[in-house]
C-alpha cells in the first residue's frame, strides 16, 4: 500500500485559509503537515510537496507577497522545486511565487511577472478597480503539464475569488512566449466554458484571461482563485495526488527568458504641477518592515522612511486647502503634510504604478464628487528615502534595488528623487 503523501501548508505572518487548504488536502488523500515560516527549513524536506496559502503577508507591505518572497524558507521551496517538488501558491501565496521568481521561473529565478491591481474591463471600459469578491470559472489547459490539473475532470471549475491585485501582468516578448509554451494552467470562463476576455468572465483584468500560471516543467503554480474554499475546487489537490503517485520521472526545466534591468532615471516634474509629499504622524509599520527585511538581506544599519508622493496637474490656481478638507488625498488623523525633506540626508527613490490606477480614481473623485474641474491628472507614487548610519556603500543601495522590495520592474517604475 502506498504512502500517504505529505504536504507542508506553508504559513506567513497575516496568512489565512490554512484550515481550508488542511481540509482539501485531507480529502484528496494526502498528510498536510502545517508548516510556519520561522519554523527550521529542514522539517520541509521530508515533504513532497509544498502550499503557500493565501491571506495578507506582512499586511502586503511594500506591495502584496514581496517581503515573504525575500524570506530565507523560499531559497529552500526553491532547491525542493529544482529537485522536482510541486510548489502551490494560493492568491497571497500565488503573489509571493510571482515576486520570488518561482513563476514562470527562468533560470535565475528573477522576477519578470507582476500581480497588479484589479482592473475590471468590460468593452474597453474601466468599470471597477480594488479588491473584488465572486465565483467564478476557471478552465484548465489542455495543452498544459500542470501537476495541479486533473486530466480526467472535463469542463470548468466554479470556484470562489477575494483579492485586490490578482491581475497577470508582463511583458508583450514574455507574454508571447507563455502563449507558446502553454504556461497558463487555468483560463477564467463562462459557464460554457468560453474564455472571453471581459468582465465579469475576466474578474480582474488579467492578461489572456489567465487565473493560474505555472513554470516550464509544470511542477510549480501560482493560482488567484481559492479551488480550497469549496469542494468543487478538489481536482486541484486531486491531481497533486496523482501528480505525486506517478511512477514517470521528472526533469526540471527553465524557462529560457532573461530579465530586463528596471531602469532608474532622475524625476523631472511636470510642467504646471503642484508636488505634494505626505507622512505618516502615528509610526509607519510599512517602513519599518521594508527596513527590517532589508536589514535580513545584510544591509546593516539602515533606517527607512516612506512618504505619499502626490503630482497634482492643473489649469490656473490649484485651491489646495479645500482640496486636503475633502481628505480624498489623505487622511489628516494619521497623516499630515510635510512641508520639504532634508537635503543629502540619503537615497530617495519615487516607485510609481505604470498605470496610476489610484491616482485616475482620486483625480475623478476630486472632479466628479467634489467640483475641482481644473484637476486634469494626478500621479500617485511613494518616494522610499534610505538613511545610513554608516557611509552608505553602492553595493547596498544596489541590493536593494535589486531584491525589488521597492519596485516590481513589470507594474512599476523607479526613478530617483
Amino acid at each position: 500500500m502506498t504512502n500517504k503523501r505529505k504536504i507542508a501548508i506553508i504559513q506567513f505572518p497575516g496568512s489565512n485559509t490554512e484550515l481550508e487548504t488542511i481540509a482539501a488536502i485531507k480529502r484528496s488523500g494526502m498528510v498536510p503537515i502545517s508548516h510556519l515560516w520561522n519554523e527550521p527549513s529542514s522539517q520541509l524536506k521530508t515533504c513532497d510537496g509544498y502550499v503557500i496559502v493565501g491571506g495578507f503577508s506582512y499586511e502586503d507591505r511594500s506591495r502584496s507577497g514581496i517581503i515573504a518572497s525575500l524570506d530565507p524558507i523560499m531559497d529552500t521551496l526553491k532547491n525542493e522545486a529544482l529537485q522536482g517538488k510541486p510548489v502551490l501558491g494560493i492568491c497571497n501565496g500565488a503573489q509571493i511565487l510571482v515576486e520570488a521568481g518561482m513563476v514562470p521561473g527562468n533560470t535565475n529565478f528573477n522576477t519578470v511577472v507582476s500581480l497588479s491591481q484589479n482592473k475590471r474591463v468590460k468593452n474597453g471600459r474601466v468599470i471597477g478597480t480594488g479588491y473584488y469578491n465572486t465565483w467564478c470559472n476557471i478552465k484548465s489547459n489542455a495543452q498544459n503539464n500542470s501537476a495541479f490539473i486533473d486530466k480526467d475532470c472535463k469542463g470548468f471549475l466554479s470556484v470562489p475569488l477575494a483579492h485586490a491585485e490578482g491581475r497577470f501582468v508582463m511583458n508583450d516578448d514574455l507574454k508571447e512566449i507563455v502563449e507558446k509554451e502553454n504556461l497558463a494552467a487555468y483560463h477564467y470562463c463562462n459557464e460554457d466554458g468560453d474564455v472571453v476576455n471581459n468582465f465579469p468572465i475576466n474578474p480582474n483584468g488579467s492578461t489572456n484571461n489567465i487565473a493560474a500560471l505555472g513554470n516550464v516543467g509544470g511542477n510549480v503554480l501560482a493560482m488567484m482563485p481559492h479551488p480550497e474554499r469549496t469542494t468543487k475546487g478538489d481536482p486541484v489537490f486531486k491531481a497533486l495526488n496523482q501528480f505525486l503517485n506517478t511512477e514517470s520521472s521528472f526533469s526540471y526545466k527553465s524557462l529560457k527568458y532573461n530579465s530586463q534591468k528596471i531602469a532608474l532615471s532622475p524625476f523631472k516634474k511636470k510642467k504646471n504641477t503642484t508636488e505634494i509629499l505626505i507622512s505618516m504622524i502615528i509610526a509607519d509599520n510599512e517602513a519599518i518592515s521594508v527596513s527590517q527585511c532589508i536589514k535580513r538581506l545584510g544591509v546593516e544599519g539602515l533606517v527607512i522612511k516612506k512618504y505619499l508622493h502626490l503630482e497634482i496637474e492643473h489649469d490656473g490656481a490649484l485651491d489646495i486647502e479645500n482640496i486636503f478638507a475633502t481628505d480624498v488625498l489623505f487622511n489628516p488623523s494619521k497623516e499630515f503634510v510635510v512641508s520639504g525633506i532634508e537635503k543629502n540626508s540619503g537615497s530617495r527613490f519615487l516607485v510609481r504604478e505604470k498605470e496610476n490606477i489610484d491616482g485616475r480614481k482620486m483625480k475623478e473623485t476630486l472632479q466628479k464628487r467634489f467640483g475641482f474641474l481644473n484637476i486634469k491628472n494626478i500621479i500617485k507614487g511613494t518616494v522610499w528615502e534610505t538613511v545610513s548610519q554608516k557611509k552608505q556603500a553602492k553595493k547596498d543601495i544596489d541590493l536593494i534595488l535589486n531584491s525589488h522590495i521597492l519596485c516590481n520592474p513589470i507594474s512599476q517604475e523607479r526613478h530617483e528623487y
